[in-house]
């Protein structure tokens, strides 16, 4: 009978694996993203883990990819860092026309117009 074993990748390690150099919160968004419940990703450790049966090498790669392609737009959040995935996270842009300066829902809920307009409008009018 054959013993499952969790894997355990490191930032670094899948940065190595798959050719790119992407910071932890780009990791985290996209485990998020993959959506498969035995991926997980431990954000005090930056590491991915995830059970040896699971393809997660060709599953983040068919993603970054998409990322390349423009088939799924992630961008990280002007605010708090985060990466999101635009078609599912929602939030608005300090630059609407461009589509830069992305700020998330959660962060944009918290902001008050003035400091929208302090961050976005007044810089653009300066």
């Amino acid at each position: 009978m054959r013993q499952v074993r969790t894997k355990i990748l490191t930032v670094t390690e899948a940065n190595e694996l798959l050719g790119v150099d992407m910071e932890p919160g780009f990791w985290e968004a996209l485990v998020r993203m993959i959506s498969y419940p035995e991926v997980q990703y431990v954000p005090s450790a930056q590491q991915i883990r995830f059970p040896d049966y699971v393809p997660f090498e060709d599953l983040a790669r068919e993603w970054i990819e998409g990322i390349e392609q423009g088939v799924y737009e992630v961008r990280p959040c002007e605010v708090c860092g985060g990466w999101f995935d635009l078609d599912r996270a929602g939030g608005i842009f300090g630059k609407p026309e461009e589509r830069e300066a992305y700020v998330c829902r959660e962060c944009a809920e918290r902001m008050t117009a003035r400091e929208y307009y302090e961050r976005y409008v007044r810089r653009e009018g300066e």
